[in-house]
């Protein structure tokens, strides 16, 4: 795909990239997943500032890169995870909610992709071995009340149970509120809807597995998100033997907190620590 200009958009690689477009040059090579509903523009601010090649890819159903089908499971994220590491020979990683699933997935299931792994940060993640009961419980109510309002092609009241789930000081600004309507209409205009039930899998099955993993990692999440609990954080947090846990106020890692958290991510990544400044 190109721009008006004729030029490449990097935000909308095509299959001959691979999907993945990258960045920057040089060892090493860092690769950046999307969550749900998310592509390539939204991880490029968590890429600002890493040192050597960032590879940046859109995973089925976002950008422009066509569903994988009916239904999404955390081993559906993962393979195309690993296709993006395999041709980018990235030997670190990030990913933001569904892909920090799909790379625990990768690791815990000891895929060869994930062996050259020397670095992960999970950012937001949303699952990893299993639900308490209240975490469980919203996960049912929130999937009953996105495919009701998908079936209904209640568009305003998608918008309006989405927005309500950012925090309150936060919808009454108009790039929140943008950014929640163009999740609206991915959701009723491209086949990302095929996701939707994704927010109630498991993300491992072997969560022993991640003892074996002997790379540096990251746990960065924050306070008050329904869908990304803090107590799933922890289960990373616990479960990777040098696992780090960040935990930022509420609304800190989409709004509030960008500077912190690029402070916090290029410091884990160019190896300067991540350390309350």
């Amino acid at each position: 795909m190109t721009t008006t200009a004729g030029t490449p958009d990097r935000n909308r690689p095509g299959p001959e990239a691979g999907y993945v477009s990258t960045f920057g040059d040089g060892s090493p090579v860092t690769l950046f997943g999307h969550g749900f509903s998310g592509a390539i523009r939204d991880t490029r601010p968590f890429a600002t500032g890493v040192e050597g090649t960032r590879a940046l890819v859109n995973l089925g159903g976002h950008g422009g890169r066509p569903s994988p089908g009916r239904p999404w499971t955390y081993q559906t994220i993962a393979d195309q995870l690993a296709d993006a590491l395999e041709r980018t020979q990235a030997t670190r990683a990030l990913g933001v909610s569904m892909s920090a699933g799909g790379l625990a997935r990768l690791i815990t299931s000891r895929h060869p992709a994930a062996t050259g792994l020397e670095k992960v940060a999970f950012v937001l993640p949303a699952s990893f071995d299993g639900f308490p009961d209240h975490i469980a419980a919203r996960n049912t109510e929130h999937l009953a009340l996105m495919r009701g309002l998908l079936n209904a092609g209640d568009r305003e009241g998608l918008y309006d149970a989405l927005l309500a789930a950012e925090p309150d000081d936060l919808t009454v600004h108009r790039p929140v509120q943008d950014w929640v309507r163009q999740k609206v209409d991915a959701l009723f205009d491209t086949d990302m809807s095929d996701g939707v039930g994704l927010a109630g899998e498991f993300a491992v099955d072997c969560p022993a597995a991640a003892a074996e993993f002997t790379g540096d990692v990251l746990v960065l999440t924050h306070e008050d998100d329904p869908a990304h609990p803090v107590e799933m954080a922890q289960r990373y947090a616990e479960a990777f033997p040098a696992a780090e846990l960040i935990v930022l106020p509420a609304g800190s890692i989409l709004w509030k907190g960008r500077s912190e958290v690029r402070r916090i991510l290029t410091g884990f990544f160019n190896d300067q620590g991540t350390s309350a400044a």
